[in-house]
């Protein structure tokens, strides 16, 4: 009975570790721009209107209403990157002209519904990440 209890223990002492260790390396990888979730999510959903390095020369943008915004100079505001309004955007809390109504690929919708809630903001914030670490100076 003690040799189980001390095992259980061990488990879960290292289980503690292995996320800790996980959870500090995942965020010390985004702080230096090696965000891959959001890189990947970006080429895949964002790319093809908004171009692979987010300038707004996408393969399908000459096919749609008015211009692509170039996502590398998101105005600041109060010297800061909007980032609480750049989530809005992608999960479609925000109204954007460019996109038409809500319903335009509103990709926070689209996440929900193929992943679930959790994952769906975990992917929207990561697309956020990697908008901004691809800000020019």
């Amino acid at each position: 009975m003690t040799r189980r209890i001390i095992s259980i223990g061990v488990c879960g002492l290292g289980l503690l570790f292995l996320l800790f260790a996980t959870s500090t390396f995942d965020v010390s990888a985004q702080k230096a721009g090696k965000n891959a979730r959001g890189s990947k999510l970006f080429m895949q959903y964002c790319a093809s209107c908004h171009g692979v390095d987010g300038k707004g020369g996408g393969t399908v943008a000459p096919s749609l209403k008015g211009t692509m915004p170039d996502l590398t100079m998101i105005p600041k505001e109060n010297g800061k990157f909007p980032g609480l309004r750049v989530l809005h955007i992608i999960s479609g809390d925000k109204e954007v002209i460019s996109h038409g109504s809500k319903e335009m690929p509103v990709w926070g919708q689209v996440f929900r519904e193929k992943k679930g809630e959790s994952s769906a903001k975990l992917d929207i914030y990561a697309l956020q990440e990697y908008i901004e670490s691809i800000q020019q100076k």
